[in-house]
């Protein structure tokens, strides 16, 4: 009768813990789940802001290269032609 009654509370405190341990995992997996979209979007927010950030460079440096002051210092833009390839001068 005590080996039933011992092995009764053991299947009740593994039954227990069971339980806790799986309502754990669940609310850590709950709150990773979350954190996990939240990187999601901060990285989104990050990508569009880095293309934006790009395009604005691309506009100043046209800007900066189309001022008279850079035009003073540095000249003036010299546009560069490709050298005709299989072009034979007779």
């Amino acid at each position: 009768m005590e080996s039933i009654l011992r092995s009764d509370i053991f299947f009740f405190i593994t039954s227990i813990s069971v339980i806790i341990i799986t309502v754990v995992f669940l609310i850590a997996g709950f709150y990773f789940i979350k954190m996990i979209r939240n990187f999601y979007k901060i990285s989104a927010i990050v990508k569009n802001y880095a293309e934006n950030t790009e395009t604005e460079l691309k506009d100043i440096g046209h800007h900066v290269r189309q001022s008279p002051l850079f035009t003073f210092i540095f000249g003036k833009e010299k546009n560069k032609r490709e050298p005709e390839r299989n072009s034979k001068k007779i």
